[in-house]
């Protein structure tokens, strides 16, 4: 017996200690707000422009670390972070939705890569939402010198207009894993953040939902039309991994495990009472210029930006470019009518 002991307690300690903070359960907490410059001031600015972006915490393909995974130095997250930072410029958006994005991880040598996007782009304002956090992800299994280590992990927003509330909803983890995988296993989330432009507001939801579990997904998913239903939100965007209830293509992807037959999580947002940028039936016409997924030849469309009709939509657009490989998703804007003389009727 004392052998055993001898031979178990490391392993046990490991455990404890590469798991911690030992989260499980959902729950909801207020998140950090950070202004990093003196912004600019914005008199009845006559637009708003939203940008949802996924960003691989600036890996590229294999970022969940399939068999494309590989271990890369420093410099090469610094220069995918400045293409990510071009790109957001470029398309001059006043608010960047953000998932899977590292705050100080050793997979991507620490960098707080909020920080290094909100100085490059002068998006002055930042909301933070760590939904994954461990001192050791002993993933990829093997070898473990690929394996990611510690992790400090979620979704953020940089904005070019003030942040007054950051509020974030950390979901329950899927019941068909067990609890020991569930101890390493990010939550996904809402991050419901209010924003504030002279005398108006406004509150968008970040969203990342579950990508391998079709239950926890539409569980998630009846969870938020419920919040949305129940507060005063004008915005839903983020990546929903769901396709549009009329996707030619369902099955038979590169990965036979991204299976989406049967999944009618589309239809379910549907009943937030938001509508989505892409007319369904306007989506149909070209398919596969919507695409987001994967951000080299993509296939498919798993981003979204829901919105309150009270802002008149102007134009929406995947952003593709030479951005491209800095993530394993592209880019998704929508450009909403803001102060507008016909429009103010708050």
């Amino acid at each position: 017996m004392i052998i055993f002991l001898s031979l178990i307690s490391p392993i046990i300690l490991f455990f404890l200690w590469a798991s911690y903070p030992w989260d499980l359960g959902a729950k909801v907490v207020d998140g950090e707000i950070e202004e990093v410059k003196n912004p600019k001031a914005f008199e009845h600015p006559t637009t708003l422009s939203i940008l949802t972006w996924n960003m691989a915490w600036g890996h590229g393909m294999g970022s969940e670390g399939t068999a494309e995974y590989v271990k890369n130095d420093k410099a090469f997250y610094e220069h995918h972070l400045e293409m990510m930072a071009d790109a957001i410029k470029h398309s001059g958006a006043d608010v960047v939705l953000l998932q899977e994005i590292d705050f100080g991880s050793s997979r991507s040598h620490y960098i707080d890569q909020l920080k290094f996007l909100a100085e490059k782009t002068g998006l002055s304002y930042q909301a933070k939402a760590e939904s994954w956090r461990t001192n050791y992800v002993p993933f990829p299994y093997w070898p473990i010198a690929r394996q990611f280590g510690k992790i400090s992990n979620g979704g953020a927003i940089l904005s070019r207009f003030p942040i007054i509330k950051n509020k974030i909803h950390l979901l329950a983890k899927p019941a068909s894993k067990a609890w020991w995988y569930n101890m390493f296993y990010l939550y996904r989330y809402f991050q419901e953040v209010t924003f504030k432009v002279e005398s108006r507001e406004f509150t968008l939801i970040n969203l990342h939902l579950e990508a391998f579990d079709k239950e926890a997904k539409m569980a998630q998913v009846k969870e938020l039309v419920k919040l949305v239903k129940n507060s005063k939100i004008d915005f839903v965007a983020g990546d929903f991994n769901m396709l549009p209830e009329g996707a030619m293509k369902r099955s038979n992807f590169s990965n036979p495990a991204d299976n989406y037959e049967g999944d009618h999580t589309y239809k379910q947002a549907t009943l937030m009472g938001l509508k989505e940028v892409v007319d369904p039936t306007f989506y149909l016409q070209k398919e596969e210029s919507w695409f987001t997924f994967p951000s080299v030849k993509p296939d498919r469309r798993l981003d979204y930006i829901f919105y309150n009709e009270k802002w008149p939509l102007i134009s929406t657009e995947v952003v593709s470019g030479a951005h491209a490989p800095a993530s394993d998703h592209l880019p998704l804007k929508a450009i909403f009518k803001f102060f507008d003389p016909e429009f103010i009727r708050d």
